[in-house]
């Protein structure tokens, strides 16, 4: 093993259900102690310059754990385990990038809530996230996937993967098709010059934040391949995307996708109670639509893949990707439904965040 571990490997498994990296679980025997932790194999096709990656990773926690040091605070975050050669990643002579972390116990993930306090903690964690990071030192962070966030240049591609159809499946998905070409005005609507850039997570489904298993509260932020400039709103979005969702982003039943509003106040109120301070009006204005512009992008995103061969996202049966994209878009279709409620929420939160 490659990596400054306390101990023996005892055993392995493969861990999680990420779209992009491989996960495993190290299980290390030190004498009496055993020892875990997480083994990743960054995925070089996605991420293009895996060791800038590697250097925003090092970076974003080392400042989140001295600000937690400081606080006394209850959250963790990750720790890098080095390399034998003291660098936070190991090459292997095939290109293959690896690294390593100390598993964080006493967390659980989740793949939708279960009710609203989980709602709230996660969204109260991720805005904690953003707001320690404001200050991070330094030259600013690399984009370790450019344009991520850029929905135009989502729906520009997505349109081009539409022309092409090189899988031939066009005729299958008109229907998804003509809906996106519908709401392309959503590719404009929370463009990344129009608001401050900031440290962002950029990933923010539930499932990348640990709740205690006995308190239930927000314990560590994980999956931090994607923490880069951006906007904040982008991270507000894709939790909601997720957490006030009936069900899980691949759901084949339709019927079953549905946005619920009061996932969606919990939300709002969690985000504020930690980011709010940070965030500039014109942020706060654009809550209520920033689930439906990342909604719409994913869904995009998807639709698009499965259009090319499902080139991208990892599958797991056939149409994946498909299922995936219908999800999205009448999730997005709830959303529109009850986008005057979710106006009202905000409102409503951010004027008891300002006489709090």
């Amino acid at each position: 093993m490659q990596f400054q571990l306390e101990g023996d490997i005892a055993s392995s498994e493969a861990h999680g259900n990420g779209n992009v990296n491989d996960t495993f679980l190290l299980f290390c025997e030190n004498g009496d102690d055993l020892n875990r932790y997480t083994l990743q194999r960054i995925n070089h096709e996605v991420f293009k310059n895996p060791e800038g990656l590697m250097d925003n990773f090092s970076r974003v926690t080392k400042h989140l754990q001295g600000k937690m040091a400081d606080e006394k605070s209850e959250r963790q975050c990750l720790c890098v385990i080095p390399a034998k050669d003291g660098r936070s990643f190991h090459r292997e002579s095939n290109g293959n990038y690896w690294r390593v972390t100390k598993f964080v116990d006493g967390g659980r993930s989740f793949e939708v809530p279960e009710n609203t306090k989980q709602a709230y903690e996660a969204a109260k964690a991720f805005g904690e996230f953003q707001s320690k990071l404001a200050d991070l030192p330094g030259e600013p962070l690399i984009d370790t996937i450019p344009d991520f966030h850029n929905t135009r240049m989502r729906f520009e591609s997505f349109r081009s993967s539409v022309d092409n159809d090189q899988a031939n499946r066009g005729t299958e998905v008109t229907d998804l098709v003509e809906f996106a070409f519908g709401r392309e005005d959503l590719s404009d609507k929370i463009k990344g010059e129009n608001f401050p850039v900031r440290v962002v997570h950029n990933d923010t489904k539930l499932n990348n934040v640990l709740l205690h298993k006995t308190s239930g509260e927000g314990m560590c932020v994980v999956d931090l391949d994607t923490v880069m400039p951006g906007c904040a709103l982008h991270d507000f979005g894709d939790l909601v995307r997720t957490a006030a969702c009936s069900a899980l982003e691949d759901e084949i039943d339709l019927e079953k996708v549905r946005f619920q509003p009061e996932v969606f106040g919990a939300i709002v109120e969690g985000y504020l109670e930690s980011a709010g301070d940070m965030l500039e009006p014109s942020e706060i204005e654009h809550l209520a639509l920033a689930p439906q512009v990342i909604t719409y992008e994913l869904g995009l995103r998807f639709l698009a893949d499965y259009l090319d061969g499902d080139l991208y996202f990892k599958v797991k049966r056939p149409g994946h990707n498909l299922h995936r994209a219908r999800a999205q878009f009448k999730l997005l279709s709830s959303m529109e439904e009850h986008f005057g409620e979710m106006k009202e929420i905000v409102r409503d939160c951010s004027s008891l965040k300002a006489f709090a």
